[in-house]
């Protein structure tokens, strides 16, 4: 009887053996593992990160755009003739009614480059400030010089007032009517003939007309005569 049972004892050795490695020292090879996949939301595929990007595009054109000029009519008294004439200058065409009506200013106080025009004020006339109300008053204050040794009539002193008046008024579409001051006080009076004590309004009647720019005197686009 134990012979018999020999053979099938060794046929059971052989198969655990076989199954169990008998005891080898070499441990199998385990499987690589497989490699970590990223999961994509489609509604985000192939879109920038919104972070922060409203902070970092720049409209390069928009960048290096240069400020828009406009093109307005400063007037001053006629040489020849009772009454304004226009010259073309350009100024920047600035958001706001006050930056425009201090550059109107400017160009009225460094006098006309045409031998057609006299000067409207003294060239030592200093402009303070200038203020537009929202219902489209300016009020655009002077130094002292304005008024100091101001002489001649009560023309003069019409073309004076008005060259100021109407280069503003005319000039700035947010303005229509204009108060002068002096040292931030309002003015009474220029010369005794003309009241200051309120807003003017802009006076197209005493324009004789405008200085072409492509001649001298007594050359005009509008029709003024010698």
């Amino acid at each position: 009887m134990t012979a018999r049972k020999a053979p099938v004892f060794a046929l059971v050795a052989v198969i655990l053996c076989a199954a169990g490695g008998c005891g080898s020292s070499e441990e199998a090879e385990a499987p690589p593992s497989p490699e970590p996949v990223e999961l994509v939301d489609p509604a985000t595929e192939d879109k920038p990160d919104a972070a922060g990007t409203d902070n970092e595009v720049v409209d390069e054109d928009e960048a290096d755009d240069p400020l828009r000029t406009a093109t307005v009519e400063i007037y001053f008294p006629s040489a020849r003739k009772d009454g304004l004439l226009g010259e073309f200058r350009q100024i920047f065409d600035t958001a706001t009614p006050g930056d425009r009506a201090k550059q109107i200013i400017a160009d009225l106080i460094s006098g006309p480059t045409s031998g057609a025009c006299l000067r409207a004020v003294s060239p030592s006339t200093r402009l303070r400030q200038v203020y537009v109300l929202s219902d489209g008053t300016a009020y655009v204050d002077f130094s002292s010089e304005l008024t100091e040794g101001f002489g001649g009539g009560s023309m003069r002193e019409l073309l004076t007032v008005y060259a100021i008046v109407d280069s503003v008024a005319l000039g700035i579409r947010e303005v229509h009517r204009v108060a002068i001051l002096v040292n931030g006080r309002p003015l009474e009076t220029m010369n005794g003939h003309l009241d200051l004590r309120r807003p003017l309004k802009p006076n197209p009647r005493l324009i004789l007309g405008s200085i072409a720019a492509d001649v001298g005197f007594p050359g005009v686009s509008s029709g003024v005569a010698d």
